[in-house]
């Protein structure tokens, strides 16, 4: 799992309809990003959206329907991106019509890549629009409502800036963002998710502790701000804003993921197992780490079986893992000991 796998809020206005025109430039594409297996090396990469522009911070699955070689399927991280890879030329609909709260969605990209061209990134945004959306448009604006329009081009820019991978020029925008509105608390989110991308925790910290004094209960800097306390090792300050964050949301396996690490880093080994076990479930493959912290929980327990099945599963999952030789000597290791 990336550390970059963060929560935020998007506000941007976009086209559902809006025709896709791929990029050749070097993108970013989410590390769970789906491989579609067909062979090609062009990729559809995009994030979804609720229809007044923030991102639905929640699993969605979506379906890419191909002429001759049926659906392939994927989901959506917790920010709301998704990608396919793999893609060869041709005629492709992305179909999201199983999400009950909002109207089906479908999208044609036509894929199109020259004898000896480069392979190439089709950008898409999805906006999804809500049944009934005019009984909701007030909650999902509530954010917002008071952001002045200088504030919120500089936010808007930073958040297009981020995901073109632009992290520090992301940074200037966001603190242009506050300078303009002190008061905003998505941007001190951003400006901490932005910092945890670049590994510089304890800014990230700062911010998020910014935006917790503006909204404390505030799902996005309750769950960030939490991961910044695992990764700066303050683990009983992290547990209870995870659990925070958790109750608002319960699906979410970043969450658990998180919370687990800092319950087995107290050790407290039964809480911490039924957390990563709770991420993996809710989070599949994508949640490959937790698979090696599940076998340092077996391991010190005295059960090498179960590490070193975990272990293997972990590198089933990232065979090309930088310590993948190390944890395979490991293994060696464990049996030889049993």
């Amino acid at each position: 799992m990336s550390k970059g796998k963060l929560l935020r809020l998007l506000p941007i206005a976009l086209s559902a309809l809006s025709f896709v025109i791929p990029v050749t430039a070097q993108v970013f594409l989410p590390p769970g990003a789906t491989d579609t297996g067909l062979g090609g090396g062009n990729a559809i990469s995009g994030m979804i959206l609720v229809s007044n522009g923030q991102r639905l911070e929640r699993h969605v699955y979506i379906r890419l329907q191909t002429m001759t070689k049926g659906d392939r399927v994927a989901a959506s991280d917790d920010r709301g991106n998704f990608a396919f890879k793999g893609l060869p030329s041709g005629a492709y609909t992305v179909v999201i019509d199983k999400e009950k709260e909002f109207e089906p969605y479908r999208q044609t990209v036509d894929i199109r890549q020259f004898p000896g061209g480069p392979a190439q990134v089709y950008p898409l945004n999805i906006v999804l629009q809500l049944k009934g959306a005019e009984a909701k448009t007030g909650i999902l604006n509530a954010a917002l409502a008071n952001v002045p329009p200088r504030a919120l081009a500089f936010y808007e820019k930073a958040l297009e800036q981020a995901k073109a991978g632009k992290n520090k020029d992301a940074i200037e925008q966001l603190n242009q963002a506050i300078v303009e509105y002190p008061g905003f608390m998505l941007a001190f989110n951003e400006l901490g998710v932005q910092y945890l991308q670049l590994g510089e925790v304890e800014k990230a910290n700062e911010s998020l502790e910014a935006a917790l004094k503006i909204a404390p209960e505030a799902f996005e800097p309750l769950m960030n701000h939490g991961i910044a306390l695992v990764r700066l090792n303050r683990f009983a300050e992290a547990v209870p804003e995870l659990r925070a964050a958790i109750k608002q949301k319960d699906e979410s396996p970043v969450g658990h993921y998180y919370l687990g690490r800092a319950l087995a880093y107290q050790q407290r080994y039964d809480e911490g197992e039924k957390e990563l076990n709770l991420a993996v479930r809710l989070g599949g493959d994508e949640m490959k780490e937790a698979h090696r912290y599940l076998a340092a929980i077996h391991n010190v327990r005295g059960d090498k079986p179960r590490a070193i099945a975990e272990l293997e599963l972990y590198l089933k999952l990232a065979p090309n893992s930088k310590d993948a030789e190390h944890l395979r000597q490991l293994i060696k290791d464990l049996r030889a000991s049993k």
